[in-house]
């Protein structure tokens, strides 16, 4: 690693930077913003560093230390922050434009309120990362590690999460559209409240996940796991559930006109009624709550679960 004093940016030390920016947010009457543009910084150690209000562009960070940073309010754009740490940096209400942080160590980091546009998160390491009341657009995420992340009220557009590791992730009142989370490993995700359009989560593993009064339209669950996932009060319609596994979630009180059940398992799933299952699409291919084929037909029972359910094993169907 490098120290501050041995980079030189435009004839000055970055150390003299840092040093008069830091008076700078003191009295910006005797110090100076850091603003540094067109910049190379790879593998500089800014540890702790305090980079508040800072502005960035088009810098190369490459391989650097910003362990516990302070960026919160920073203006950064075009700046490649690729494999380097930003763990626990403290981006709250930054403005985040085309930035990359590929491979990139960012455990514990605060992006709370922050606007975060085309930027790459792919491969990153997020574990506890915080999203809180973010805006985030035309990111991605592809193949990040997020167990345990917070995005309470983050709104998401056009973000790519596909086969990311989400387990354990809080989205509680998140506002998402069109946004893929195809593959993604999500076990107890919580989008309790939230508002979700257009969004693929095809394939990906949601067991235990809660969608409690979510608000869920033209959803692609096909092919996923979402055994035990709590769907009470959710609003689901068309969306499409063809060949997801949902056995023993629970559904009491959601809207399912016009989802799609054709092929799905639904063995043990509880609280549906005949209406609901009515005004869904269920096939030769569904099994039903008590473990007959469908399609389901009016008055057949075949809503209430057995009473003895076959113990549920996350990711395998009934053979045929």
């Amino acid at each position: 690693m490098l120290h501050a004093s041995e980079i030189m940016v435009r004839g000055r030390p970055l150390s003299d930077i840092l040093g008069a920016h830091i008076l700078w947010i003191a009295d910006p009457d005797r110090g100076r913003r850091c603003q540094l543009a067109d910049a190379t910084l790879n593998e500089v150690d800014l540890r702790n560093a305090n980079l508040s209000r800072a502005s960035f562009d088009c810098v190369t960070l490459l391989d650097a230390d910003l362990s516990l940073a302070d960026l919160r309010g920073a203006a950064v754009n075009s700046v490649d922050f690729g494999g380097s740490l930003l763990t626990g940096a403290d981006c709250t209400g930054a403005q985040l434009s085309f930035v990359r942080f590929v491979l990139g160590h960012l455990s514990g980091a605060h992006f709370s309120e922050a606007r975060i546009d085309g930027s790459n998160f792919q491969g990153a390491r997020l574990e506890a990362a915080g999203f809180q009341d973010a805006a985030v657009n035309d990111t991605r995420f592809a193949g990040a590690l997020l167990n345990g992340a917070l995005f309470h009220g983050a709104r998401l557009a056009v973000c790519d999460f596909s086969n990311a590791r989400m387990e354990g992730v809080q989205l509680p009142r998140v506002r998402a559209q069109s946004c893929r989370l195809y593959g993604v490993s999500g076990i107890s995700m919580n989008f309790t409240g939230g508002c979700l359009s257009d969004c693929d989560l095809s394939s990906a593993t949601l067991s235990d996940a809660k969608f409690t009064k979510a608000a869920m339209q033209g959803i692609r669950f096909a092919g996923a796991d979402l055994s035990g996932a709590d769907f009470r009060e959710a609003s689901l319609g068309g969306s499409d559930f063809s060949d997801a596994i949902l056995r023993d979630a629970r559904m009491a009180d959601a809207k399912l006109f016009a989802a799609d059940f054709r092929g799905a398992n639904l063995l043990g799933a509880r609280d549906l009624t005949a209406q609901q299952l009515q005004q869904a699409r269920t096939d030769a291919n569904t099994i039903l709550p008590n473990g007959t084929r469908g399609p389901y037909m009016r008055l057949s029972g075949a809503e209430r679960p057995a009473a003895i359910s076959v113990p549920r094993r996350t990711g395998v169907r009934l053979s045929s």
